[in-house]
């Protein structure tokens, strides 16, 4: 609970330092002042627009966060301020509500009754707060956030492994044309998405060399093999920037 023992211990040191005595003199008055101002950079560490945001920035470290929970909150109005998180938190964050909204959708769509408003409600909300979360990650300057990414495309990449939706027609195309996701500014979720579709993509250029055979233009054959390689080169890199971020 680092950030409440932080918060605490900021709060009973400022507190003693806020004791003035009425026979102190002015220079220790202004001694005192000193040392509150030294305390300043721990007390900022400390600060929380919400208390409760502690544990889901600790839940969010330890890679704990999940869709049902998000919703749950979002029920009840009490969803992560979010100003306070760290870029991986944020992205944590992210990951995770997107999730919760996709969850959502399927609800909605297979949902019989009259609650269906309901359902779309918690969506909505959700989809807002994924949309503020972006606008702070943006603003700290994380390198996730879809100004700072090393390649503009890369964006639609992460944004298409979160919803699901990658192929390896696309990888493919990607990969012939040396346009391949840098995968820097991914979360530990979206990596993981794009490992599975570039291997899925290895496989089919496999089979695909494959079923040429001997009769194929040998350019052909050429363009599909250097398109199997540079993948399989991204498949070691994204793995590399895995084990570099920590991913469980």
């Amino acid at each position: 609970m680092l950030y409440k023992l932080v918060a605490m211990a900021a709060f009973l040191v400022c507190t003693d330092a806020l004791k003035i005595d009425a026979n102190m003199g002015r220079r220790s008055v202004v001694a005192k002042g000193a040392a509150l101002g030294a305390l300043a950079p721990l007390a900022a560490f400390a600060e929380l627009k919400k208390a409760g945001d502690a544990e889901i920035y600790k839940r969010a470290d330890e890679g704990k966060l999940n869709a049902a929970r998000v919703i749950e909150r979002a029920k009840t109005g009490d969803l992560v301020d979010g100003s306070s998180a760290t870029c991986s938190e944020l992205d944590a964050l992210i990951a995770v509500d997107r999730d919760a909204i996709e969850f959502e959708k399927d609800k909605v769509d297979a949902r019989f009754g009259n609650d269906k408003a309901k359902v779309q409600a918690t969506e909505d909300t959700l989809q807002a707060q994924v949309d503020n979360l972006k606008k702070i990650r943006k603003n700290k300057g994380c390198t996730s956030a879809q100004a700072n990414l090393k390649q503009a495309s890369d964006f639609e990449v992460y944004k298409r492994a979160d919803e699901g939706i990658l192929n390896s027609a696309r990888v493919i195309e990607r990969a012939k044309a040396g346009k391949l996701v840098d995968g820097s500014g991914a979360t530990c979720s979206e990596l993981e998405r794009i490992i599975i579709q570039d291997k899925k993509a290895v496989q089919f250029e496999k089979d695909k060399l494959e079923a040429m055979g001997s009769k194929v233009d040998p350019k052909d054959k050429q363009i599909v093999a250097e398109a199997e390689k540079a993948i399989e080169k991204q498949l070691v890199k994204l793995a590399g920037l895995q084990k570099a971020k920590g991913c469980q």
